[in-house]
């Protein structure tokens, strides 16, 4: 098989490039950069990769890069994935999310017409929810009280009617909160880590800087989404959209204590008027029923495993 991966120079486009070789598969992808740098893949992982650059705002450098690689599956990753950044300039994240997901249908339909494409959604879309909704099922209205969770929900309506009315074979998911070795900074679990790992070697004063604790998430490992993905893809309803979770919730005071407690570090922790998000949800958990039903997937990796990986790496690369 032959695949293609927007974003493939992001966290979880290497994870989903490493999960595809090792299933044997060809390994293409892009983003809008000529020389990518890639911080997961090896050496080895990283030549094996085909490298097409291209703007997804730009229909035409699309439809070149997926008529040169000829995918049979089209993996859309490349998005602008900070909520920070989406309130800084909605225009600009609708632009990239919801137009570029509507550039990357119509390059595949006009170049590679027969190519199974993946819309990577966001949870996000489903906005602030009350108790009585959760979990939450694809059935569940979108409500996103954020411009990146707009852009998400409106991107993966194009992407759905491109598959319900049969102009591709599309599939999309809602994939809630996932983190592993690799996550960039900007993110909360790894923002936790970086400054433990610090304090730990001495480079920081013991104080840990924290947003709203209070909030819980659904989280999963990278290693598992990707491999969902994958599934999703093989086995997938084309025009179906599959929740990709854990199934559960954990509280981000829990992941904090669980990442002080393997770094055995002495931590005051803080709480950063400037690390609160804007209309957080207080609770975000999804059902899963859906994509393990159809697809066999389940998650594997235990979530202390995942975030001494997330500690690790930032301790590693110090």
């Amino acid at each position: 098989m032959r695949a293609f991966v927007t974003g493939l120079d992001g966290f979880a486009g290497q994870w989903l490039a490493r999960e595809l070789l090792t299933a044997g598969a060809e390994v293409a992808g892009g983003s809008r950069v000529a020389n990518p740098s890639f911080s997961i893949l090896t050496a080895d992982e990283a030549a094996a990769v085909r490298w097409h650059p291209f703007e997804l705002d730009d229909r035409a450098s699309v439809e070149a890069a997926f008529a040169d690689a000829r995918p049979d599956a089209i993996y859309h990753l490349a998005a602008q994935a900070s909520v920070a950044d989406s309130f800084a300039d909605p225009a600009a994240t609708f632009q990239t999310n919801a137009v570029g997901t509507g550039n990357v249908l119509e390059a595949a339909r006009a170049s590679t017409p027969d190519a199974a494409v993946l819309f990577v959604g966001s949870a996000d879309a489903y906005g602030t929810v009350t108790p009585a909704e959760l979990p939450l099922r694809e059935s569940a209205e979108l409500r996103p009280a954020n411009p990146y969770a707009a852009s998400k929900a409106a991107a993966e309506s194009i992407a759905l009617q491109f598959g319900r009315t049969g102009l591709l074979r599309v599939v999309a998911t809602r994939s809630f909160n996932h983190t592993g070795p690799g996550q960039r900074t900007a993110f909360a679990i790894p923002a936790f880590a970086k400054q433990i790992a610090d304090i730990k070697r001495g480079s920081a004063d013991p104080v840990l800087r924290v947003g709203n604790l209070d909030a819980r998430r659904d989280l999963s490992d990278v290693r598992d989404v990707v491999r969902a993905y994958r599934l999703i893809v093989e086995r997938g309803e084309t025009g179906d959209v599959y929740n990709v979770c854990s199934g559960a919730s954990v509280s981000m005071r829990s992941i904090v204590d669980e990442l002080i407690r393997i770094s055995g570090a002495s931590v005051r922790i803080e709480v950063d008027p400037n690390r609160l998000r804007r209309n957080d949800t207080p609770d975000l958990v999804g059902d899963n029923a859906r994509v393990r039903e159809r697809t066999g997937w389940s998650p594997t990796i235990p979530l202390g495993r995942t975030l001494a990986d997330v500690l690790a790496w930032l301790v590693a690369r110090e």
